[in-house]
């Protein structure tokens, strides 16, 4: 492709030559150094070089893109991420993309198949050995060179849940070739990898991939629960190709497997997997190929990544999957109701409320309902399901950060849930609402999911999606008009709030904080079932000041307490975290100079031992001496000590919903009046019972006036999120609730909508 009138000539001492492919993120070029070596250059769009958080992020792809180097990749060769205009530099490879290579000239042989499938097997396993997993294996990321594959755009596994910069939604991948738990928000490790090589095989030998679909809920709906279309696949590649495509991670083989398989004479067999099953309500965890580290890292974007329609719901969470109603009006089967177990008691009575997961009966097809495709139908109704049993323990840091992190970062998959309604008065609804969609925050997609079911039960004819995509994407989302709302981590940057006066006209812009999101030190210590620290002895310990357990900062608050004299095993998240930016902000906030760092999402020292944030809680609680954090709700594995915190009141303060609430009463609006409920946390608070370590999280959405008239209005969908039902909602999955003084201001910024 030609260099466009609007395209630069030249960057960083390359001069441009041609383009190679534009996507979300940026435009990727041709050009040739003042030596004549040719490069390919990913040039990030102008906008998104003023975000100071993205930078941020895509300085973390360069250095982990610096970090895969091997016969099948394309390493890096120069980067500028600091520049007025950021920007990453690969060594070119000649040649088409296996997408291309399909296209032109049809599929490959048995024999090229096998040489390929070889190429990205070793490919992985270099990507694998440096702790990140690509994520978006695809036929248009892998180029053919003369001397075997190269797969391209590995940073994007690197980014966290803000920076997904295409619009395939809230896993990273492209959704056709993505693994089921990428669509089910399990921890995805490299097996997910091996599922992609799978698909892609089956796109080389067949020309079609074995999920194709006309829309993304359909793939994602056939990538969980159906069988791989493997028609025209030939009979010697069969057996390899299926054993990828194992839905169950635990199935698939490694990549050593499929090395040692290709490897061999006359082989091209690895044993069949056990039949596949659909997965369980509570997920199961990706197995690690046993010949990498077994870490998950942020998500990014790739320049060139397709970019699916965001408006197109993508496969619920599963559930076992239940018979569908043959007609509208048959009822669906009713679900097993939940044990309920009591709160702990809450100060001045803030939400007594019983920690059960809601249980009732899956919805009747409302009318109209007739009209959907039946995949939607089984979708919804499996969503449903899924929803009645909630874990006691959620990941509520997605994949984001899923480093994250976590990473966060792709796959569509919001949550379009319809329920039967509940006898609920007074509740507003909005006659007539067509789609409302939402994107945002993996990191509190597990709330959004849990608000839509409570929604759509008492009002049934609203339909409400969310793409758990990431901050960064969604804002972008709802700043380009794709998206109705936005939900974030942070409250709006100046830049963020002057688009959001652009999308919603002057005074128009509602941020209302919806949860909060506390984070829990955490610790296994044989022969110590509690211990008590303050700011500066956690900061000390992550700085590398305190290395023993019996060190006298650490006896001094624990004078009853036997302490052993060992050494502090100091565990911190891999890569992008928001769990590390919460911890960061307390520790900025309640000991300065202890921590004299900015809150960041990666940890800005170097002490101790990063681990995939999918793996801290194992680690701490099979390792003797060790401590991190982790979010609240995740806390309750065995050998896990939650840290109370000496915050200088009349008694420690444990974390729990309580001490959370209180916490959070002691928020202040930074702005006195307006519609803007940014929130100021003070960190350092002294105040009885008031735990310090969280966030806000935020949505960002329109009041009814200057946006277009065919806007849904979401201000309905968020008076549920905030009332009494949806905070209990909140605690229910492991988030924070929000005090019932400050969740009455955001009902009246709701109804008062100016």
């Amino acid at each position: 492709m030609t260099l466009e009138d609007g395209d630069p000539r030249s960057i960083g001492g390359y001069t441009l030559e041609g383009r190679l492919g534009a996507g979300g993120m940026g435009v990727v070029y041709r050009a040739r150094s003042l030596s004549g070596r040719q490069v390919a250059v990913k040039v990030i769009r102008p906008e998104l070089a003023q975000d100071q958080g993205f930078r941020d992020r895509f300085r973390r792809e360069v250095e982990a893109a610096r970090q895969v180097s091997g016969a099948f990749t394309a390493p890096v060769v120069d980067a500028d991420a600091e520049g007025p205009t950021p920007w990453l530099a690969t060594l070119f490879v000649p040649g088409l993309s296996l997408a291309e290579r399909v296209a032109r000239q049809g599929t490959l042989s048995v024999p090229e198949v096998r040489r390929l499938a070889a190429g990205l097997a070793e490919a992985l396993r270099d990507i694998h050995r440096t702790g990140l997993v690509h994520r978006d294996l695809k036929p248009g990321n892998v180029l053919l060179a003369e001397d075997g594959p190269r797969v391209i755009d590995f940073g994007i596994s690197w980014a966290t849940d803000a920076t997904r910069l295409t619009r395939t939604g809230a896993t990273i991948g492209t959704p056709p070739f993505m693994a089921p738990e990428q669509f089910r928000h399990d921890t995805v490790g490299p097996a997910a990898d091996v599922f992609s090589l799978g698909a892609v095989l089956v796109h080389a030998a067949t020309g079609h991939g074995p999920f194709d679909g006309d829309n993304l809920h359909t793939i994602g709906f056939r990538v969980v629960y159906e069988e791989p279309d493997l028609t025209s696949l030939p009979d010697e590649l069969r057996p390899l190709i299926t054993a990828c495509l194992a839905k169950d991670p635990a199935h698939r083989p490694t990549l050593q497997q499929l090395l040692e398989s290709l490897s061999a004479p006359g082989r091209t067999a690895l044993p069949r997997p056990p039949a596949s099953t659909p997965p369980a309500s509570t997920p199961a965890a990706s197995a690690p190929d046993a010949s990498t580290p077994a870490a998950s890292a942020p998500d990014a974007s790739t320049p060139a990544a397709s970019a699916p329609d965001a408006s197109t719901p993508v496969a619920p969470a599963p559930a076992p999957p239940a018979p569908v109603a043959p007609t509208p009006t048959a009822p669906a089967t009713p679900a097993a109701p939940t044990p309920t177990a009591p709160a702990p008691p809450v100060p001045g009575g803030e939400h007594p409320w019983p920690v059960t997961a809601p249980a009732g009966p899956p919805p009747a097809a409302r009318p109209g309902a007739a009209r959907r495709r039946t995949p939607l139908i089984a979708a919804a109704a499996l969503a449903v399901v899924a929803a009645v049993a909630v874990p006691t323990a959620l990941d509520l840091f997605g994949d984001d950060q899923k480093g994250k992190g976590r990473g966060t970062g792709l796959g569509p998959t919001p949550s379009r849930i319809t329920t039967t309604p509940s006898s609920s008065a007074g509740a507003p609804c909005v006659p007539g609402q067509s789609l409302l969609r939402g994107a945002g925050s993996a990191t509190q997609r597990k709330a959004l999911t849990g608000w839509i079911r409570d929604h759509t039960r008492t009002c049934p004819d609203d339909e409400v999606a969310y793409e758990g995509s990431g901050s960064g994407l969604g804002f972008m989302e709802f700043q380009t008009g794709k998206a109705d709302f936005a939900v974030l981590n942070e409250p709006m940057t100046s830049s963020q709030s002057s688009w959001a006066e652009r999308r919603c006209g002057d005074g128009r812009t509602l941020q209302i904080p919806v949860t909060t999101m506390p984070v829990a030190v955490v610790l296994h210590l044989e022969g110590v079932d509690s211990l008590v620290l303050d700011a500066r002895t956690v900061a000390g310990i992550f700085t590398g000041r305190i290395t023993r357990w019996n060190d006298p900062a650490i006896a001094r608050l624990n004078r009853s307490v036997p302490l052993p004299a060992k050494d502090i095993g100091v565990l911190h998240h891999l890569g992008l975290s928001q769990s590390t930016l919460v911890l960061s902000h307390y520790l900025a906030g309640a000991a300065p100079e202890d921590w004299p760092y900015r809150p960041k999402e990666a940890m800005p020292v170097k002490t101790g031992e990063g681990v995939p944030a999918e793996n801290v809680a194992a680690r701490i609680s099979g390792t003797d001496g060790t401590i991190s954090y982790l979010p609240m709700g995740e806390t309750k594995a065995e050998d896990l000590i939650p840290v109370r915190l000496d915050t200088g009141g009349a008694q420690p303060v444990l974390p729990d919903d309580g001490s959370l609430v209180e916490g959070a009463a002691k928020a202040r609006r930074l702005h006195a009046e307006g519609t803007d409920l940014a929130m100021e946390i003070d960190h350092a608070t002294r105040a009885q019972g008031a735990y310090p370590i969280f966030r806000f999280g935020y949505a960002v959405l329109c009041a009814p006036g200057k946006t277009p008239a065919k806007t849904p209005d979401a201000r309905p969908f968020f008076v549920h999120a905030v009332d009494d039902d949806g905070r209990r909602t909140a605690a229910q999955l492991g988030y924070g609730a929000l005090p019932k003084k400050l969740a009455q201001e955001v009902e009246n910024v709701l109804e008062r909508g100016n």
